[in-house]
């Protein structure tokens, strides 16, 4: 949970970026509801299915536009946006999966079915992973080239606070934002390409 608080950390506050600045990000924690926090058990992925309805329900009912996960749960993203884009789950503009891996069968096949159909709707991913993690690589490679990648040496942890810097804002600009607020240093506002003073 402290590395999830510290990655939210990095999601700028807007309290006083005045009015021509969207409002903040909300967000809503969603749990798994086990004794140990696992959306599944087993080699199997024994409950996986109950854990992709129920997260998709909870997408619809509070018309999320993306989905942040972490390890199982950046799995269970990457599941989720996987079926977004094929049209086979609720819409969403993007995912960010830290640590995703590749899920277990049947799951696998529809995240290489993804990879395989051109036609699949966009659905946008960022993908915190090592350098060293070929496990999520492989599933990034499942989103296809629009899929962006951010490497960072904290192993299987979610990215520290800098990761909005470091993707400049990546929710603000994959959903059609103009500009996106820093939390570093004085406040100075970017377009997605140049810096706007």
């Amino acid at each position: 949970a402290s590395g999830a608080k510290r990655f939210l950390a990095g999601v700028p506050r807007r309290a006083d970026a005045g009015a021509s600045i969207p409002p903040n990000w909300q967000y809503h924690a969603l749990d798994a509801g086990t004794d140990d926090g696992s959306w599944w058990t087993g080699d199997d992925g024994k409950g996986l299915e109950k854990s992709v309805a129920s997260v998709e329900r909870a997408l619809v009912e509070q018309a999320a536009v993306g989905i942040v996960g972490h390890e199982q749960g950046a799995t269970l993203a990457g599941i989720v946006a996987a079926r977004s884009a094929l049209g086979e789950g609720p819409r969403i503009k993007f995912a960010v999966l830290c640590g995703a891996a590749m899920p277990p069968p049947p799951h696998a096949a529809l995240l290489h079915r993804l990879r395989d159909d051109s036609a699949a709707g966009a659905v946008q991913t960022l993908h915190c992973i090592s350098p060293t993690d070929s496990d999520s690589a492989a599933v990034a490679a499942c989103f296809g080239q629009e899929a962006e990648t951010l490497f960072h040496d904290g192993g299987g942890a979610m990215p520290g606070p800098g990761w909005w810097e470091e993707t400049r804002g990546y929710p603000e600009r994959v959903t059609g934002g103009r500009f996106w607020c820093t939390q570093v240093g004085p406040a100075r506002y970017y377009a997605t390409g140049n810096m706007v003073m």
